[in-house]
C-alpha cells in the first residue's frame, strides 16, 4: 500500500471517530513511520533477511553492511565455508593465546565484524547474513516491506496509527487499546502462517559441532574444518 494511500485510510477512519481531528500531515507521516518500524520489529520477519558481501583483506575487520541492522548478523561464510560466531572477548582471548590459530570464528563489536584471518585467504569472498534495516517512507508512492510480502501488515500499521489518533481525538482509551490489539492480532496471524509454512528442521545424526578446548590446546575432533564450541 502506497504511503499516500495509508495516510488517506487513516484520516478516513479517524474522521468517523471525530470530525475535529487536528493532525498535521507532518505528524501523520511521522506516526506512520513509527508504526511501520514497530510492526517490522514485532517479529523476525523472513522477508527482511539480507545478505551483504565483502572480500577478505589484510585488516581482518569488516564494517557491517550498510542496510543491515546492528547485531542482526548471524551467519558468515568465507569462501563458501561457515564460520562460527563467538563473543568478541573470546575472539580476542583466542587470538592472544593462539596468534596463528586457524579456527573458523568471527565476532562483532559495535558495527564492525572481525573474522579470523588465519583461517582465510586474501581475496576470498565473504557473505554476511542478517536482517535488513528499513528507511522511513517519504514519497507518496513509497511502500512498506509488507506491501509485497504480507499486505495485511499494512493494515496493522494503519490500526497502530489509528489507536494513537483516537487517543488524540477523543481520549477513548478503550477504543485505542482495541485498535492496538487488532494490529497485534494481524501481525500474529501473519507470523503463525509463516511458522506453519516453515519446514521442520531435520536432525542430522552426525554432530555438526565439536568443542575447541583452547587453553588445553586440543579439540574433540581431528577435522580442521569442523566448527566448534569454545571450552575455556
Amino acid at each position: 500500500m502506497q504511503f499516500s494511500v495509508i495516510q488517506t485510510e487513516i484520516l478516513d477512519e479517524l474522521r468517523q471517530v471525530s470530525t475535529d481531528v487536528l493532525i498535521s500531515t507532518t505528524t501523520l507521516k511521522r506516526w506512520i513511520n513509527m508504526a511501520m518500524h514497530w510492526a517490522l520489529t514485532y517479529k523476525k520477519w523472513p522477508f527482511l533477511e539480507y545478505k551483504g558481501t565483502d572480500l577478505i583483506d589484510s585488516t581482518g575487520t569488516y564494517p557491517y553492511p550498510t542496510r543491515m541492522k546492528t547485531k542482526s548478523a548471524y551467519l558468515i561464510l568465507v569462501g563458501a565455508k561457515r564460520f562460527e560466531k563467538i563473543r568478541h572477548e573470546d575472539f580476542l582471548k583466542y587470538l592472544e593465546a593462539y596468534p596463528t590459530g586457524t579456527h573458523k570464528v568471527w565476532a562483532e563489536f559495535d558495527r564492525d565484524i572481525f573474522i579470523n584471518g588465519n583461517a582465510c585467504t586474501i581475496g576470498e569472498s565473504v557473505e554476511i547474513y542478517g536482517q535488513q534495516g528499513v528507511a522511513d517512507l517519504s514519497g507518496d508512492t513509497d511502500v512498506t516491506p509488507f506491501d509485497a510480502a504480507e499486505p495485511s501488515g499494512d493494515e496493522a500499521i494503519i490500526l497502530k496509527v489509528i489507536a494513537r489518533g483516537i487517543r488524540k481525538a477523543s481520549g477513548n482509551s478503550a477504543d485505542a487499546k482495541q485498535a492496538e490489539l487488532d494490529a497485534k492480532e494481524l501481525l500474529n496471524n501473519i507470523w503463525d502462517r509463516i511458522q506453519e509454512a516453515t519446514p521442520r528442521a531435520v536432525l542430522k545424526q552426525t554432530p555438526l559441532f565439536r568443542k575447541i578446548k583452547i587453553l588445553r590446546g586440543k579439540t574433540e575432533s581431528q577435522d580442521p574444518n569442523s566448527i566448534g564450541n569454545f571450552d575455556w
